[in-house]
């Protein structure tokens, strides 16, 4: 008999290799040599495997057959010490009877082995016939050393459970120490989690307590228990119960445990994976005496919860996150090596203009006062946004100037300016090269070179930090030269977009890139004409713009379910697609640069507000707006640069309550067979072009969590 068509993963014994190249070809089948690293466990696992068939043919009953069984083993043990010439009194030969060691208690009368045991797997249902996993987790309890426990939230009603045996086991003994300890991760996660659950814990002698109050980031999904012993008989409980009554009692949860006996592969896994998460910033100390922490965790709590719905500035709100903090100590230590020309390349969406402000901040308590500041970007739109965000962290709402097309400061102390404006105004040379203490360059990946470089290398302020999510160009010209990096070269700080995600400071995508028939091979890519090009093939293409609505329903399911940006390529092109989403039923507005002021500010609150489904733009929201609600991206203007691929699709990638990842639609398109898809996919996985071909070959597997990136059939032929 053939075997079936499918996986395998077994090692060829001599039978199953006479019936696999009895009835398969060369071509037929896939085989693997082992190698020395996986050798000794494969082996073991065959051994083991053979010999519990033969121990359970042995013949005869009850006890005569478990000694028939102990002297095979036996057997079997002196055995091998002889084939390897050691001495067979050496041999650790099992003792007759057999009998199982289950406790050592000189001090304590003996614990209740858990009903599972301390070497075998097990799968907890809640189904008839399955231990209890309430009952299971308090004989683990009652005789451990060390407890870790990881939930996405902890109610009254499930500590409640396991109150009086939590008490006993962290009791102190003469020498003010528990027999136990406990340390405890959970978060905030739609206001689960219960104040009077974690201060009942938090009372326990040798308790830690952290807590994610990030509603945003959904990175604990995970429930795990992890019981260390030192006799090296730990257990795990994996699986989907919470720390809640229901979980334990009744739910239709299901847990996996595994030993560190019987699997410590995984046990050892498990556990340096809840060290990696109890070392993360994310994660903050819990003390119910402390009152900050009980105000921060209560706000956290409504907050995800729903009931404060209205976003209001607090404490923890003007400090900066884990990971921003960890960004000012890598400046500060740059600056420590007198390297004070800085880049900051941190993923849109991580928070680049607010490490800015809180390193002003921080300067200003160095040096006393408020040194002298020029911060610059492209656009008015993100100096405003920048002026706010310094004015909130220094807590004066009167701090800095505009100067624009439009705005002139009365000072040029502190002064956020259009890079057109310092140009055309001659600015630096006007109040000197040396007028300012700090000069903050925004988004500098986008300033003209020549423009750029007239700055950066006329002024000469005490810091220059620049600020990017892409510090490759365009136009390929090198940023990092006009820097003091680190002696390794990469840039003082460094963020990107897949590193942030895999830490998920930023909401996962998942792109699909889509067929699309549009021939764009003649398009002179990255050269003067290309966007005319592109222009003349897109817009009024009816045929593609059905393909655009199709495809956005298959795959979204309900458009107007979502909050939608769609790229265009030129103003005409917006224009159309704008009135082909309102013909097909879709709450569409179009925002472009001629745009009022106004209707420009109303666009981002309807969309929000759900009055709109999709904003249609071109050029307008690459860059600098705040748009987290964003969980559609339709991507209709195809480009040869990786910046812009990157920052269009940064701009569904913030986070937000709800929102779990951002369906990016990409609509390919044909190229020739220069086009470098290599340099988009890498700007958004970090893969190199080797890597990118594996994957393209054979999925995705590396991405961070949560994304996915799927070709089509005719995308990934060219890709």
């Amino acid at each position: 008999m053939a075997l079936p068509d499918g996986l395998y993963d077994q090692l060829l014994t001599q039978t199953l290799w006479n019936l696999v190249s009895r009835t398969t070809t060369d071509d037929g089948r896939t085989l693997k040599p082992l190698t020395a690293e996986e050798a000794p466990g494969r082996l073991a696992d065959a051994i083991a495997s053979q010999l519990t068939r033969i121990l359970d043919d042995l013949k005869g009953e009850g006890a005569e057959k478990l000694q028939h069984q102990l002297d095979l083993v036996n057997s079997v043990l002196v055995g091998l010490r002889h084939r390897l010439g050691n001495d067979a009194e050496g041999a650790d030969t099992l003792l007759s009877p057999p009998r199982l060691l289950q406790a050592i208690h000189r001090q304590s009368s003996s614990p209740v082995m858990p009903e599972t045991g301390l070497a075998s797997p097990w799968l907890f249902t809640a189904g008839k016939g399955s231990p209890s996993l309430l009952t299971e987790l308090r004989r683990e309890l009652a005789a451990c050393d060390h407890v870790d426990i990881l939930v996405s939230f902890i109610t009254h009603s499930g500590v409640r459970k396991l109150l009086d045996i939590l008490k006993s086991v962290t009791a102190v003994s003469a020498d003010g120490q528990p027999r136990t300890r406990l340390r405890v991760l959970t978060t905030t996660y739609t206001g689960a989690t219960e104040i009077l659950a974690l201060d009942e814990l938090a009372d326990l002698p040798g308790c830690e307590i952290r807590v994610s109050l990030d509603g945003r980031r959904t990175r604990l999904h995970a429930k795990a228990w992890l019981f260390r012993r030192q006799t090296g008989f730990g257990s795990a409980y994996v699986g989907s119960a919470n720390l809640s009554g229901a979980a334990l009692m009744g739910g239709l949860e299901w847990t996996v445990k595994f030993t560190e006996r019987g699997q410590p592969d995984l046990f050892e896994r498990a556990s340096a994976h809840f060290e990696m998460l109890w070392e993360d910033n994310e994660f903050q100390g819990y003390d119910p005496a402390n009152p900050a922490h009980r105000t921060a965790l209560g706000e956290a709590l409504k907050r995800e919860s729903g009931e404060d719905i209205v976003a209001r500035p607090t404490y923890f709100d003007l400090e900066p996150k884990a990971y921003q903090q960890e960004m000012l100590d890598q400046l500060q230590v740059e600056r420590n090596h007198d390297r004070r020309r800085n880049l900051v390349v941190a993923a849109t969406g991580t928070g680049k203009t607010v490490v800015a402000a809180f390193d002003y901040k921080r300067l200003c308590m160095q040096e006393g006062g408020q040194p002298r500041l020029l911060f610059v970007a492209h656009r008015e739109e993100i100096l405003k946004q920048a002026l706010r965000t310094y004015r909130e962290v220094l807590r004066d709402h009167s701090f800095g100037e505009l100067l624009t097309g439009g705005t002139q400061p009365q000072r040029f102390d502190h002064v956020f300016a259009t890079i057109d404006s310092v140009v055309a105004r001659d600015v630096a040379t006007r109040h000197g090269t040396d007028h300012w203490y700090v000069v903050v360059v925004d988004e500098c990946h986008r300033l003209a070179a020549d423009r750029f470089e007239a700055l950066v290398t006329t002024v000469r302020p005490h810091i220059l930090l620049g600020l990017t999510a892409t510090p490759e160009r365009s136009d390929g010209k090198p940023i990092l030269g006009y820097f003091n990096n680190r002696p390794d070269g990469s840039p003082a700080v460094e963020l990107r977009l897949w590193h942030a995600l895999d830490q998920q400071l930023l909401s996962p995508f998942e792109y699909y890139a889509c067929d699309d028939d549009t021939d764009f091979s003649e398009v002179p890519w990255q050269q003067p004409g290309e966007l005319v090009a592109i222009d003349s093939l897109v817009t009024g293409n009816e045929v593609r713009a059905r393909l655009v609505l199709n495809e956005w329903r298959r795959l979204a399911g309900d458009p107007a379910r979502g909050r939608a940006l769609v790229f265009c390529v030129s103003v005409a092109h917006a224009q159309y697609m704008t009135e082909r989403l309102k013909q097909a039923g879709i709450k569409t507005l179009c925002v472009v640069g001629d745009t009022s002021q106004e209707e420009r500010r109303r666009a981002p609150e309807m969309l929000a507000r759900g009055e709109v489904t999709a904003l249609v733009t071109c050029d307008l929201y690459n860059e600098g707006v705040d748009l987290p609600l964003v969980d559609t991206l339709l991507l209709l203007r195809p480009t040869q640069s990786p910046v812009l691929f990157q920052q269009q699709i940064g701009r569904g990638l913030r986070l937000a309550r709800g929102k779990e990842s951002c369906l990016v639609l990409d609509f390919v398109g044909r190229h020739r067979e220069e086009f470098r898809f290599d340099r988009l996919l890498s700007t958004i996985t970090g893969l190199s072009r080797s890597q990118l071909i594996e994957a393209v070959d054979q999925g995705f597997g590396t991405l961070p969590p949560g994304c996915h990136i799927h070709l089509q059939r005719q995308t990934r032929e060219q890709v």
